[in-house]
């Protein structure tokens, strides 16, 4: 059961140019606990997707060079969902830089460079994230990608909360 007010707390999303994104949302945590949640495989495994049953693979090589690969589970009788990447820029608990692509396109990489901003036991996290083009940006965006995203935010919220209780 949720103990925090979702509707309020929705993420706000930008399109700076025809091939950026910007997503913006806060939680009540400190960002060294954001980003442990965002980086922890015992973490992500919580609150990374649409349901608390649907992650089949959370594999993280936490390093520069490092890959992740995650795959949720699709409807029944449909398809799984596999998104994967290469870990860039690690900077605890201030920045993270990785690329992402959802393996079911192949060729639909993208790059994510996520920001952790703390202010009084607030956390804003930024991910910014750059498209090779308007082409790509779209098709995520269609995708309901804006959908799923708050689900999982939502998700990451409750799981904050439990870790600091």
């Amino acid at each position: 059961m949720s103990t925090t007010n979702h509707d309020a707390r929705k993420a706000v999303v930008s399109f700076p140019s025809d091939t950026e994104l910007v997503i913006t949302r806060s939680f009540q945590a400190p960002r060294s606990l954001v980003f442990d949640a965002l980086v922890k495989p015992e973490h992500v495994r919580r609150w990374y997707g649409m349901s608390a049953d649907g992650m089949l693979v959370c594999d993280i090589d936490f390093r520069v060079g490092g890959r992740w690969h995650y795959v949720l589970a699709g409807e029944p009788g449909g398809d799984n969902h596999s998104f994967s990447g290469e870990y860039l820029e690690i900077d605890p608990p201030r920045r993270l830089v990785s690329t992402e692509g959802y393996d079911n396109i192949p060729g639909a990489v993208y790059t994510v460079t996520v920001t952790l901003e703390e202010n009084d036991g607030v956390t804003t996290l930024t991910s910014h994230l750059q498209y090779p083009s308007q082409e790509h940006r779209d098709g995520h965006v269609g995708s309901r990608m804006e959908y799923g995203m708050n689900i999982s935010y939502n998700r990451l919220e409750d799981l904050l909360a439990q870790l600091q209780q």
